[in-house]
């Protein structure tokens, strides 16, 4: 995946729920940081995506709901909560 897809990814996710700029580049990051460290080497790089901007939102003005984001990806929300646990133990 490269920086283009992965910034079509998050864009396509602040059009749908009108977060912010700064909370995508968050997400990005965030992102980034997860994939430096490769604890998800198996993992699909949407559910990731995923996971990183459910993590951004909850600390933001503008919170996304795991159901909300199981209908734009298209991930089961059981996934995106189980890999959003992983990522805390890891943090």
């Amino acid at each position: 995946m490269n920086k283009l897809e992965t910034m079509t990814i998050y864009k396509k996710f602040q059009d749908e729920f009108g977060l912010e700029e700064a909370a995508i580049i968050n997400a990005e990051n965030m992102h980034l940081e997860l994939l430096e460290k490769n604890p998800f080497k198996y993992e699909s790089f949407y559910l990731l995506a995923a996971v990183c901007l459910y993590s951004i939102s909850q600390s933001g003005p503008n919170s996304v709901s795991l159901e909300d984001i199981e209908r734009i990806s298209h991930i089961k929300k059981d996934e995106i909560e189980k890999c959003y646990n992983l990522v805390l133990d890891i943090e």
